[in-house]
């Protein structure tokens, strides 16, 4: 059992810090120190594994009962027809072509495609009764928390193969396969399989061990949810979409999906919520079972094995998204999904996160219809919020270490996590984190990717303190060290980056492989309506680590003597882009001391200084404005009288490309001389991502490889 909580008075600041927060300081008790390291080391001593996991070619350590493993029953004649109907709409195994690569290191399979392109604290030990009922992990909760799915559930069968996805990639087991599997992801030595996908695009899937493309996960969705997602899904069945998402979600695969759109949005939300739900249900039906075997084995003064299906804490999935208004979409879809009673905590819920008092009608209208879905409703991006299922329902506002999903910004985990050295930090929460799903990744970007970084840094880590676990059940890879290679990690974006790239070859290592998803580009050139001539020009760089400064070079060799040359002569309506901040700051600070007239237009200014950079261009009194790529997400300035464009860098969201080029259209009076628009793009080999997003995926490699370097479209 637990140790009993400790109750005292709330004090002023505590009543303060609950009214704004939900929960007492998090930082109140961070002031014992307690090293897991001996209770660990005795915990695998007792249990036989004195050894890692990963450690392959040693013999088998000898395994009591079945583990806690299970398998699942045969479904019963008096299943609903709605569930058997869900089930059937999953999606048959997609195919893979015949051309299957061989294993290869990942590093050098991705040389190229990596080339070019933060609940509210820590926990605290008061409990508030008006907030919420707290369950201590690993204790049971009522048996009204809903029936255990004896369908869908597990009992092992004269040992017997398990047959759901989710109960084999949790299980602890110890084989010469697994061994095999832990290394070939540590190496990152993977099969690359082509596998055919209409309707999602270009799929590549990272096969661990020769596994290749497996069947559909036989028992996907549990019966629970089969009702509350036909509900959230205005009774429809999985849509196509949802069917081929899921397909790849439900074989526990890291994920890339790099094709998100808002027409697509409630979709794909709704497929992950579904996702986690199942995951968190299916697991917590595991532990009622263990428990179940454990009291009557108890009562009859027999052994039950070793029953393990926990972690180190309770929060089992994190779902990391940019604002606010993300976030309450999808915990409205986790209430609902949840089909239980009414949360106390809901209204405040609305009142904090929902879209009262930030109508779209605040955002103007003249913006473009991305940028009004996007920033429409609350767009704080310093959140962090727990959601705990109790009963048949879900409850949020709870303490973090008694979540079981935790929806965060990378701000609002980074607020608790703090840096090295910092006296006052918390990540154990994030020890036994088991999915990690990260959507609108495009949106991440342009806050701060470092912070995203910084969570995947400290995910699946040894806690400092045990936080009242019981170590007999938790599962043998969190003892190991290995929990890393059980955790699935689901990247959805509106387009592949180096970031997201770099994220998918260093964090993603599942045991069961990895798959990469992105569509098939016609190009961004096709929808300029600005008859602009487009010339592209390939800058010859040495390597990746000077791709940076071999560019700054050539602009200030070639670039910048040709922009003062034209403000010199008359023609002042030049806008220089500029993708990364870093170059940005660059290109303003050589600017200045070069001391040309010129104004800068960054996320950073003011909405004064904006106004009279953009007059002074328009009526021709600057040289030049320098924009930034970050500055037009967060307030695509209509900005007139473009007579030259010119990319420093092309951006990274291939709409801004065509919306800044058509401006020059539409911005311009009847005076402007269509031969002195023109539009001028800089790039290198390593912009692959970049390129194939403007110019389309069949053209992208002629404008890489060709021996010209110049290409122009007019």
């Amino acid at each position: 059992m637990p140790p009993a909580k400790k109750s005292r008075k709330l004090s002023r600041k505590d009543l303060n810090q609950l009214k704004e927060y939900g929960e007492l300081d998090p930082f109140s008790n961070l002031g014992e120190e307690n090293d897991l390291d001996d209770l660990i080391s005795k915990a695998i001593s007792r249990n036989g594994f004195g050894r890692l996991a990963g450690t392959p070619g040693l013999p088998k350590a000898k395994q009591k009962g079945h583990r806690g493993l299970a398998i699942s029953k045969p479904p019963k004649a008096s299943r609903p027809d709605a569930y058997s109907k869900l089930l059937n709409s999953l999606p048959s195994a997609p195919a893979a072509t015949a051309n299957q690569g061989a294993a290869t290191s990942e590093d050098e399979a991705e040389e190229s495609d990596s080339d070019t392109q933060m609940g509210e604290g820590a926990a605290a030990d008061v409990e508030v009764e008006y907030e919420v009922d707290e369950v201590e992990h690993g204790a049971e909760e009522s048996e009204s928390d809903g029936e255990s799915d004896g369908d869908n559930g597990a009992e092992a069968i004269d040992g017997g193969a398990i047959e759901d996805y989710m109960e084999k990639h949790v299980a602890d087991d110890d084989s010469s396969q697994m061994h095999r599997r832990l290394a070939a992801v540590s190496q990152k030595e993977y099969t690359q399989v082509a596998v055919d996908e209409p309707l999602l695009g270009q799929a590549v899937l990272y096969s661990v061990d020769g596994q290749g493309v497996r069947p559909p996960n036989p028992n996907s969705i549990t019966p629970r949810l089969t009702k509350p997602f036909q509900k959230l899904n205005n009774g429809q069945d999985l849509s196509a979409l949802q069917q081929r998402l899921l397909g790849w979600f439900d074989q526990y695969l890291d994920v890339v999906y790099a094709d998100r759109s808002f027409d697509k949005e409630d979709e794909i939300t709704t497929a992950y919520a579904l996702h986690a739900m199942n995951h968190i249900l299916k697991s917590k039906d595991l532990e009622r079972r263990n428990k179940a075997k454990l009291t009557k084995a108890h009562a009859e003064g027999t052994d039950a094995g070793e029953l393990r299906d926990q972690g180190f804490t309770r929060p089992r999935v994190l779902i990391v998204l940019p604002f606010r208004n993300s976030a309450y979409n999808v915990v409205e879809k986790l209430y609902k999904l949840a089909s239980g009673g009414q949360d106390m905590n809901a209204p405040r819920f609305v009142k904090e996160y929902g879209p009262a008092g930030y109508e779209e009608s605040v955002v103007s209208k003249r913006k473009p219809d991305d940028f009004r879905k996007t920033f429409a409703g609350n767009i704080d991006d310093g959140f962090r919020i727990g959601v705990q299922l109790y009963r048949k329902t879900a409850r949020v506002y709870t303490d973090l270490y008694h979540s079981d999903i935790i929806v965060a910004s990378p701000l609002g985990l980074r607020m608790v996590t703090g840096s090295e050295g910092d006296e006052r930090r918390d990540f154990d929460f994030l020890s036994s984190i088991e999915m990690v799903i990260v959507d609108q990744c495009d949106a991440l970007l342009m806050q701060n990717w470092e912070h995203v970084s910084h969570v995947f840094g400290h995910l699946n880590a040894t806690p400092k303190k045990d936080h009242g676990c019981d170590f007999s059940r938790i599962r043998q890879w969190y003892l190991e060290g290995t929990a890393q290679h059980r955790r699935q990690t689901i990247l959805i974006s509106e387009y592949m980056t180096p970031e997201i790239q770099a994220v998918f070859n260093n964090n993603c290592r599942s045991i069961e492989g990895k798959v990469r998803i992105k569509p098939v580009y016609p190009g961004a050139v096709t929808d300029v309506i600005a008859q602009v001539p487009q010339i592209f020009k390939r800058l010859s760089v040495k390597r990746l680590q000077s791709a940076a400064d071999d560019r700054f070079a050539h602009f200030a060799d070639h670039v910048f003597p040709e922009l003062q040359k034209a403000s010199t002569t008359g023609d002042k309506h030049i806008l220089l882009f500029v993708s990364s901040y870093f170059d940005f700051v660059r290109i303003r600070n050589f600017c200045r001391d070069k001391c040309c007239s010129f104004a800068a237009i960054s996320e950073y200014s003011t909405t004064s200084e904006a106004m009279a950079a953009r007059r002074s261009l328009f009526a021709g009194e600057l040289g030049f404005i320098l924009y930034s790529e970050r500055a037009h997400f967060y307030h695509r300035y209509p900005i007139k009288g473009i007579h030259r464009l010119v990319f420093y860098s092309l951006p990274e969201h291939p709409l801004f490309y065509t919306e800044l080029l058509n401006l020059m259209l539409t911005s311009n009076d009847e005076t402007a001389s269509p031969e002195l628009l023109s539009c001028t793009a800089l790039y290198t080999k390593y912009d692959q991502l970049k390129i194939e997003r403007i110019v389309g995926s069949k053209l992208a490699s002629q404008l890489l490889t060709s021996e010209r370097s110049q290409f122009t479209f007019a």
